[in-house]
């Protein structure tokens, strides 16, 4: 039994238990409490699976926290459906701070503890303070995106990208479920992948933009305008000008910037292509400053040379570097700046990385350019 028939037969399996828990999931009253934890714990075992290969087991894992989710939200509906039986609490109203103290009276304590569960994690305005607001919520809370997203993961890896992509377009119509809201992050980046897979590069640079989207100095024009000032000076000191003089501290923009960046000069926007490897250099600077800041007592940034060499004493600043391009982003950087006629800006850029780039390969590139 090959590898990827393996994957299809527990794809087959998940979608049989996914199914016969729905249908399970129907059962569930106030004498069968689910674990609010379990599908937590669950998802997390997935990921382990997801991240050690194991394909088949990080598929079914996720299938179960899905089915766990579900029991979840069902039975938290059926909760608060039932305090409705109740005439006082009918007449009580819509508004959460109206029903609350009745439902204490009557010590309908889980669906008190339901409410105050969900209004502590989105707020009461985000429901407009009705417990009508909280029952539509939860009748919805089923969805769980955190485990779809690790299916239409594994999907792309079997090269499944019709399934992988109607997976990850279900995750981003459920943006607001996600337990941990940062993780957009990384479902979009995995959305810009599969568009590039599938030769779809509008979708890919909609993608990378939307994450640029929460990125307040890149769409921030006076910031931009600041920094590529300091570029168009075009002089031999202008380097370490705008390395000391700029900082950026959002660095889950880095890898877009880098790729759009990349992206731009292909299709022949240098202007645009400046503007993100301009500043994907600058959170790169800022993201290695601010790890050398816990690791060295009193360091502070001296010049973009110490930056680079300290940095390099590091291995794991190494492979980050290395994971997300930054190494790469600085050569692209002077290349760019380059290509604008910024040639004293670009050819001293080009010097520092070719003394002090931390991976052997750009710093050659670099070498190369000063002798051309």
């Amino acid at each position: 039994m090959n590898a990827k028939f393996r994957c299809r037969l527990f794809f087959f399996i998940a979608f049989v238990c996914s199914s016969a828990s729905a249908a399970y999931a129907q059962k569930i009253n106030s004498v069968h409490k689910p674990s609010e934890f379990e599908y937590w714990l669950t998802l997390k075992e997935a990921q382990n699976a997801y991240e050690s290969g194991d394909f088949g087991e990080a598929l079914r894992r996720a299938e179960t926290a899905k089915r766990q989710r579900r029991d979840v939200s069902v039975w938290e509906g059926y909760v608060l459906d039932q305090t409705q039986k109740n005439a006082r609490v009918r007449k009580s109203g819509d508004f959460i701070d109206d029903l609350l103290p009745v439902l204490k009276e009557k010590e309908y304590n889980d669906a008190i503890a339901v409410i105050n569960k969900h209004v502590e994690l989105r707020g009461k305005d985000f429901f407009h303070g009705r417990f009508s607001e909280i029952q539509k919520w939860v009748a919805e809370d089923y969805r769980y995106p955190e485990a779809d997203f690790i299916i239409g993961k594994i999907y792309r890896l079997e090269g499944e990208n019709a399934f992988a992509q109607q997976y990850l377009d279900a995750v981003c119509e459920n943006f607001n479920r996600l337990d941990i809201p940062d993780m957009r992050y990384d479902i979009l980046y995995e959305m810009a992948d599969l568009a590039k897979d599938q030769n779809d590069m509008e979708g890919y640079e909609k993608n990378l933009n939307l994450i640029l989207k929460d990125d307040e100095l890149y769409r921030d024009d006076r910031f931009m305008e600041a920094l590529l000032r300091q570029i168009n000076l075009n002089t031999a000191v202008a380097v370490e000008k705008f390395f000391l003089l700029y900082r950026s501290y959002n660095d889950i923009s880095i890898r877009a910037l880098e790729e759009l960046g990349q992206y731009y000069t292909k299709i022949g926007k240098p202007d645009k292509a400046l503007r993100c490897v301009a500043l994907g250099s600058i959170a790169s600077v800022t993201k290695i400053e601010e790890i050398l800041k816990d690791r060295l007592i009193d360091y502070t940034y001296v010049s973009f040379p110490d930056l680079l060499t300290k940095a390099s004493q590091y291995d794991d600043i190494l492979v980050w570097g290395n994971e997300n391009r930054i190494w790469e982003m600085f050569y692209e950087f002077a290349r760019t700046a380059e290509g604008q006629n910024k040639l004293l800006f670009s050819q001293t850029l080009f010097s520092l990385l070719a003394k002090y780039e931390p991976e052997p390969y750009w710093r050659k590139e670099a070498e190369f350019c000063i002798r051309q």
